[in-house]
């Protein structure tokens, strides 16, 4: 046995890469909920919930947003929303594929993206713009919301966005660490 890894079944088991999958799949989880609810919640009251968060961070009055309004308020609330989303996702789908070496994408007969980073994002991308597709379709059947492609389109830019400054200092890490990504061929 050596530290972090045990054996079972002929599989070396990460246990801090497991616990690490457990917790950012619950935080993924948990905000997945947290849109769901948010999406369930009127402009009105959505004004109010962001013009109190603003008061009480910044320790000033109150804001007095009207989010109905508010189109670069509405546009970067999707994005924060998917962006946070993104992240908690990337690293779950990560934290996952490192759990066993040997069930582990890099073990794969068949590989169709370049390495494990990519695999990581493509796959965070796909879980991340289904959650986005859900949640306007949901919004459909919400009084004073409409799920649209606009709204659409701008949690997309959040994913996007998100997943390219993960690349970025991903290949700044590596380059400041002085080693190079695995790549497969």
């Amino acid at each position: 046995m050596t530290f972090g890894r045990f054996k079972n079944e002929n599989r070396e088991v990460s246990v801090q890469n497991l616990v690490l999958t457990i917790i950012f799949w619950s935080l993924s989880l948990a905000w997945i909920l947290t849109i769901f609810l948010l999406s369930n919640v009127a402009h009105e009251e959505l004004s109010d919930l962001a013009d109190s968060v603003l008061s009480q961070a910044f320790h000033a009055p109150k804001f007095h947003l009207d989010i109905s309004d508010t189109s670069i308020i509405s546009m970067w609330g999707h994005m924060l929303e998917f962006g946070i989303l993104t992240i908690f996702a990337y690293f779950a789908i990560s934290s996952t594929n490192k759990i066993s070496v040997k069930t582990s994408y890099a073990e794969s007969p068949i590989k169709i993206l370049k390495s494990d980073n990519e695999m990581n994002i493509i796959f965070t991308l796909w879980f991340t713009i289904l959650n986005a597709i859900f949640d306007e379709y949901h919004q459909l059947f919400i009084t004073g919301h409409s799920g649209g492609v606009i709204d659409l389109c701008k949690d997309i830019i959040g994913i996007v966005v998100v997943l390219l400054l993960i690349r970025i200092i991903f290949s700044i890490s590596l380059k400041v660490r002085g080693k190079k990504e695995i790549r497969y061929t």
